[in-house]
């Protein structure tokens, strides 16, 4: 297991902002994807994190995905919006997405965005908690990128895993924060564990040829498993379908293109956003003292022998979140190389350890 490497969220912030200019991007628009990755090893979720900047220069110098695009609303009521991304950055497309959202749900009270033509987004969470700030309900789901899923009865992988976020506001708890993928883990914690050396839990993934393994790189090669098993596989069904049908994105396998493999060829993922904004429900306050309320009941739910705290979605990456903002961020030493080793391939200075 490689050893952890602290680095300042605004140092981290600042030289991913960098390599993004340097690989083509506009200077906001590069912050956008820059705050996008950091926020997401910021929280814990390392797997979505800044490991991926690797991935998206090499999209960005291949031509897979456009460092800048023209984003255009292609089909607008007042409480719903279709954008096409025109093969833009996934985190660039989808802020631009959630903030038209926000609006037209403070006009009507709930609104929906669909997008295509748009690329990986990163974290779900991060748009999910837009809304939050707003005493909004906020919600996505998106579509694939990959080929990862089988499903339930079949061994080839024709499926993606399809993530999908809540974000609920709460009083003075953290708010429900919910952002998993439909597959056990994302393929991205594969890919972590290898940067890592560690082995996998056997549940995680199968090799191409069905087989159970607990080598990351060969299940990040193969298949990975539903969570829930056929219940998952029902999840990711759905999930793609509202991201990809709603917006004309791609779905079926023969559209999809991998993000790891196919980085010369647009992807033309699909995202839905959603908003709900409470005060058109019922007072704000009131419903943030319920949910303090409800989350107060679960934390005092009896344990299990050798539980200390019961958590609630969202919960683990808050309290993550606030440490690493004042300690800094941890890296993993393979994924400090990598991007130091982009930064110089640009021309930047790497970040120094210690």
């Amino acid at each position: 297991m490689s050893e952890k490497v602290i680095v300042k969220r605004e140092v981290l912030l600042d030289q991913c902002t960098k390599i993004f200019v340097a690989a083509g991007m506009r200077q906001d628009e590069a912050a956008v994807v820059a705050d996008n990755l950091v926020a997401a090893d910021q929280t814990g979720m390392d797997s979505h994190g800044v490991m991926r900047v690797p991935a998206y220069t090499k999209r960005l110098r291949d031509g897979g995905t456009l460092p800048h695009s023209e984003i255009e609303v292609v089909r607008e009521t007042p409480t719903t919006a279709v954008i096409d991304g025109h093969n833009g950055m996934g985190q660039v497309v989808s802020k631009f997405a959630m903030e038209k959202c926000i609006k037209k749900a403070k006009k009507c009270g709930v609104a929906f965005v669909a997008v295509r033509g748009s690329n990986h987004f990163g974290m779900a969470s991060y748009f999910t908690r837009m809304a939050l700030e707003h005493n909004m309900i906020g919600m996505c789901s998106t579509s694939p990128a990959a080929h990862l899923l089988a499903p339930t009865g079949g061994v080839e992988p024709i499926l993606d895993n399809n993530p999908f976020s809540f974000a609920i506001p709460a009083g003075k708890e953290y708010p429900v924060v919910l952002d998993m993928a439909t597959s056990v883990v994302s393929r991205g914690k594969l890919a972590s564990a290898a940067k890592r050396g560690d082995k996998i839990p056997t549940t995680w993934a199968m090799t191409i040829d069905g087989e159970p393994t607990d080598d990351p790189k060969l299940g990040f090669d193969g298949i990975l498993l539903p969570v829930g098993g056929y219940k998952g596989y029902g999840l990711t069904v759905i999930s793609g379908v509202m991201a990809a049908m709603l917006s004309n994105a791609a779905l079926m396998s023969r559209d999809i293109c991998d993000f790891y493999v196919d980085t010369d060829k647009e992807q033309n993922i699909g995202h839905l956003f959603g908003c709900i904004d409470i005060q058109v429900f019922c007072d704000v306050d009131d419903f943030k003292h319920r949910m303090d309320e409800m989350i107060d009941e679960i934390h005092n739910c009896r344990k299990a022998p050798g539980v200390d705290r019961i958590l609630l979605p969202g919960e683990r990456s808050g309290r993550t979140a606030d440490k690493n903002a004042v300690e800094g961020i941890p890296l993993n030493e393979t994924v400090f190389k990598d991007l130091n080793d982009v930064a110089v391939s640009y021309g930047l200075q790497p970040i120094q350890q210690g």
